[in-house]
């Protein structure tokens, strides 16, 4: 074991011994460990995450925001006498001195939480039934939200689903070229530009502008929910770093971008890409069963064209940081980004082509 590693825990309220600590999880932003701890016979395991702070550039607010969105969280689980509120929400380890963050010496940030046994989280979803649970665990953390005033809770990043924005970004990468890359991305350049036509179009038409402001979680992929080991049921909602003000269309709209199909983001192989309808049914019906009566008609008539929206938008983001040179998705292959690009537009042809179907699998669920 590492010194550093050796050192992880001493500035948390963790009682015993460090025992192991290994790398945990898929995700792009974060180093996140897993750690083993021994106290008095008994060991317990916790989660160390060394903060991406060139991404999170405010890790006091970010940490202030979790904090207060746990307390609410766990408040709300409480009240209605939920069982294993401990699993059902995460918990932030604060340090001896009160902060619920710790700065090393060489001024890394890191967290801790505990870490919820006898459970796991998917990368891609393989049957309705389990597309269906992660809709309603993400739909029942939103209503749980809904009485947390958006003023409340800070920014952490400013304009991450706007979905302008994040083409102007790419326009300028397009046009900077810092890497040299553009050139070899005109087909992906030209299908991106034409279906934000085809999207911008029906979100006015279904009045997007007039959709609830409301606290939400900003980044509802399927590995950000936790599985029970035993009965599949999505018990925990993680990565709570983007919780902030936005819309519930962001919030179904990943979900489905990330769900609603066989294959993982990155698919190389572009025959695999497609977007499942028997999927979506089952994600609509289980976000409407957790969300219960929030949904207002206007956020109800965007269910169809969330999923087109988001998956848009992160197309943009990954073509965007390819061209840039991949400076914010971690990479794990030379073009890997231009990969998830791909592998998004051609989600996002299928999702377009279905988009009436779609619309009547909504209008078939009932109040």
């Amino acid at each position: 074991m590492s010194k550093r590693a050796a050192q992880l825990a001493r500035p948390f309220e963790i009682p015993g011994t460090l025992c192991s600590v290994a790398a945990l999880g898929s995700g792009h932003i974060h180093d996140t460990f897993l750690a083993e701890y021994e106290h008095r016979g008994k060991r317990t395991r916790f989660v160390h995450q060394r903060l991406n702070t060139r991404i999170f550039r405010d890790p006091a607010g970010l940490m202030q925001n979790v904090v207060r969105v746990t307390e609410h969280l766990r408040s709300a689980l409480r009240a209605r006498g939920s069982a294993e509120v401990e699993r059902r929400c995460l918990r932030v380890i604060h340090c001896a001195d009160g902060r619920p963050f710790h700065v090393d010496a060489e001024e890394g940030v890191w967290r801790t939480t505990g870490y919820v046994e006898r459970a796991h989280s998917v990368d891609s979803v393989d049957r309705p039934e389990r597309a269906g649970e992660a809709a309603r665990a993400f739909g029942a953390f939103a209503a749980d939200l809904a009485d947390l005033d958006p003023a409340e809770v800070l920014e952490t990043l400013p304009g991450f689903h706007a979905l302008e924005g994040r083409i102007a970004a790419l326009e300028e990468a397009a046009r900077a070229d810092p890497r040299g890359r553009a050139a070899g991305v005109g087909p992906e350049l030209r299908q991106l530009r034409a279906a934000r036509a085809t999207v911008a179009r029906e979100l006015d038409a279904r009045s997007f502008a007039r959709a609830p402001r409301r606290v939400v979680h900003n980044d509802c992929k399927i590995n950000n929910v936790l599985f029970d080991d035993a009965s599949g049921e999505g018990i925990c909602v993680i990565d709570l770093d983007t919780v902030m003000e936005g819309t519930l269309l962001c919030d179904f709209g990943d979900l489905v971008r990330s769900a609603a199909g066989p294959a993982p983001e990155d698919e190389p192989d572009l025959s695999r890409v497609r977007f499942d309808l028997a999927l979506f049914r089952a994600l609509a019906r289980g976000y409407r069963a957790g969300v219960g009566s929030l949904l207002t008609p206007t956020e109800r008539r965007l269910l169809a064209i969330a999923g087109p929206a988001l998956t848009l938008e992160n197309a943009a983001r990954f073509l965007t940081d390819h061209l840039r040179g991949d400076v914010y998705f971690r990479i794990h292959r030379p073009e890997h980004n231009l990969d998830r690009c791909r592998a998004q537009l051609r989600l996002l042809d299928h999702m377009l082509a279905s988009l009436d179907a779609a619309d009547r699998i909504v209008d078939e669920i009932p109040d």
